[in-house]
């Protein structure tokens, strides 16, 4: 299952299989790959995916930055908030609430009355991790910690969680500290 799958097709810029170029200057990021920013300069300040770019209104950088967040942050619900059904489904758990945040320093979190947290910059990278994220945060609901049954629930759940759990590690820093370049 591709979350989001009914949002506008991508034509990304080319970005030769080369890992994340978070200093690129003139694109956002989403699913892994560069997508160009197309200020207009003027009218409101709203982000829109159109034709494989993100048309930004607004009349000032600040404006364009502030468009570009709000986008993320629908854009991450859009993606999360049918995910977490869909994996709560055939886990056999519901969430509460979804929230969209984001946080300096976690992926996700899971409260004790139900409530899952989900950082907007997961759109950014791989959306494996994303899915892995959901379903963590997800076996929360059932083992509030990290205990062995936690770890062999989240094992059975998503197999190759080791992998994207290191991949999110290797590229953390850069992901949670990343903001457009325009």
């Amino acid at each position: 299952m591709s979350p989001g799958s009914d949002s506008p097709t991508l034509a990304p810029v080319e970005s030769d299989g080369l890992p994340i170029d978070f200093t690129r200057p003139g694109v956002i990021w989403l699913d892994e790959l560069p997508v160009p920013i197309e200020p207009t300069g003027t009218g409101k300040a709203v982000a829109r995916l159109r034709e494989g770019r993100l048309v930004v209104g607004g009349g000032s950088r600040t404006q364009v930055l502030a468009a570009i967040d709000r986008w993320y942050r629908r854009e991450a619900r859009k993606r999360i908030e049918p995910l977490v059904v869909i994996e709560g489904e055939r886990l056999g758990l519901e969430a509460k609430k979804v929230r969209i945040g984001n946080q300096r320093t976690r992926w996700g979190s899971c409260s004790t009355s139900g409530t899952v947290s989900f950082n907007w910059r997961l759109v950014i990278g791989r959306p494996e991790a994303l899915h892995y994220v959901v379903v963590h945060e997800l076996i929360h609901l059932r083992h509030h910690n990290h205990s062995r049954a936690f770890w062999d629930a989240l094992a059975e759940a998503f197999p190759d969680f080791k992998r994207e759990a290191t991949w999110l590690r290797s590229n953390e820093r850069e992901l949670l500290k990343w903001k457009p370049r325009i």
